[in-house]
């Protein structure tokens, strides 16, 4: 397959280069300065999943499905539906190769808009089947950070959480990340983190993940030496599968505020 088709959109203060594979924004420049984590070993070539940026989970979140982890969106080539001064909008529908792993007939927009001092992500899910069906999913958002082992995010001091790594449901005692971290942290949908702040909507939990040394040692795209270069604060649907009738629509919206 040829390398991804790459979209590149300058608005004010903004600089996006955005995928048709996955619907997968790659970068985000904010006055010059790169928002987002994507790994230097990212296999760019429209097969395998991009490691980085903001990748879209759906429409499973995990590995509750037979078939690819996360679902088969971010695996599948997306129409670019929109484009605008400060919009792209990403299309996608069900086909042979969906409903092999998922029987069920959809609509799937990713809106990536641009206002002066934010960015958000919106995943607006739409059943055309005749009949109903259930999803869940996650925007998968990698932040760039100096040392997550640094990073201190307020709001989930005091917070219970089910972790992951132990299958257990804990207590965060401090604003500080803990590193390796896996955490599903329930009906948090606003907290402030570095110079932003962000702002869940149509999600029932934010996720925190970084997998820590050990673990990124063994991922094949993924350089040990920069895995402490990133947090990923998932807006996720991650607790309860949204049900949805004939017509019905769900919107998974992630916003990023730096403020003025």
């Amino acid at each position: 397959m040829n390398p991804i088709e790459v979209i590149e959109l300058e608005h004010g203060l903004h600089q996006l280069r955005v995928s048709r594979f996955g619907a997968h924004l790659l970068s985000w420049h904010y006055q010059g300065k790169q928002q987002l984590w994507l790994s230097e070993l990212a296999d760019l070539s429209g097969t395998k999943p991009i490691r980085g940026g903001v990748p879209l989970c759906f429409p499973w979140f995990g590995d509750l499905q037979p078939g690819p982890s996360h679902g088969f969106a971010r695996t599948s080539l997306w129409q670019l539906h929109e484009q605008g001064s400060d919009k792209l909008i990403f299309r996608l529908t069900e086909s042979d190769a969906t409903l092999a792993l998922w029987p069920h007939r959809f609509e799937a927009l990713l809106c990536i808009e641009l206002e002066q001092h934010s960015l958000s992500l919106s995943l607006t899910v739409r059943n055309t089947d005749q009949h109903p069906w259930s999803f869940s999913g996650a925007l998968h958002s990698y932040f760039a950070v100096d040392d997550v082992n640094q990073c201190q995010l307020p709001a989930i001091q005091g917070r219970y959480h089910h972790d992951k790594l132990s299958g257990q449901r804990l207590q965060f005692d401090t604003a500080r990340v803990p590193v390796p971290v896996d955490s599903v942290v329930p009906d948090l949908h606003e907290m402030t983190f570095d110079a932003f702040t962000l702002r869940h909507h149509g999600a029932d939990a934010t996720v925190v993940w970084n997998p820590g040394l050990a673990v990124a040692a063994k991922m094949a795209d993924v350089d040990p030496a920069s895995s402490h270069r990133f947090l990923c604060l998932e807006a996720a649907i991650a607790m309860t599968p949204i049900r949805l009738a004939p017509g019905q629509t769900h919107e998974l919206r992630q916003c990023i505020d730096m403020g003025a």
